[in-house]
Order: C-alpha cells, then structure tokens, then sequence
C-alpha cells in the first residue's frame, strides 16, 4: 500500500478535510481519477474479470470520486499554487522513498494491474483490494 501514489493522496485529503493540513489535494484527486479511467480501459482491454473491473472502479471511487464530490459539496473544489506545489512536494518524497528502499513504482502499479488482470491471489494485491474481497464473500 505504501508504494501506490494514489493512497498517498486519499490520506492527504483525509489531513486536509480534518484542516490539519492546509493544502487542497482536488486538482491531484482529478488527476489520479482520469488516469483511473484509463487503467479501467486498459483492464477492459487485457480482458480482466468482471469482478476485478468492478472492483477496482469500486475502490477507485471511495479514494478519488467520493472525495472530489466530498470537496466539491463543503466548497473547497478551488486550488491554487501552494496546493499544486504541495502536492509535487509529496510526489517527491515519494518517489524518493521508492529509491531509497530500492523500489521502482511502474513496476509496482504493473504488479498491482497484473493482479486485477489475471485473478492473481497473491502478496501484490493492496490492503484496499483484500478487504474489498473480504466484505464481498462476507455479503455473498
């Protein structure tokens, strides 16, 4: 979980709903939903599952959607230098950390979409996604 970027913006938005910090995350969160769209393609394309195309447009709406719409309805769907700026900042740190501990994200987010597009049961899968399929056969 700590190498997709993604999560690293939905608990940006968290701090920021929460004023504890100050920086809007929106224009990241539009960013990261239109990319969503095309990994979607890209599943629909590699002729990913049913379920794993559901789930992973699921997960992708509570940490990007839900949050546009949640910033949109109290108001704060503006941003300005410092949020764009702030957000490079994290994106920097990031990748750092990915260097640091010898990590390469592209070969990470392959993993993560190979999971989706095989049906692998494996230690690539994200917190997010077991916890999805752990619900579901719950309710099923």
């Amino acid at each position: 979980m700590i190498f997709i970027y993604s999560y690293w913006i939905f608990i940006w938005f968290l701090l920021y709903l929460l004023n504890i910090i100050p920086y809007n995350p929106i224009f990241y969160l539009i960013t990261g939903y239109i990319l969503t769209l095309f990994e979607i393609f890209y599943l629909y394309i590699k002729k990913a599952n049913r379920y794993n195309l559901i789930k992973f447009a699921i997960i992708n709406v509570i940490i990007k959607f839900i949050p546009i719409l949640i910033l949109i309805f109290i108001n704060k769907y503006s941003f300005n230098y410092y949020d764009i700026y702030f957000g490079f900042i994290l994106l920097c740190f990031y990748l750092s950390l990915t260097i640091t501990l010898n990590i390469n994200p592209f070969n990470e987010y392959e993993k993560l979409l190979d999971t989706y597009i095989n049906d692998n049961d494996n230690d690539n899968k994200t917190i997010v996604s077991k916890l999805y399929d752990k619900i579901i056969h719950n309710l099923i």
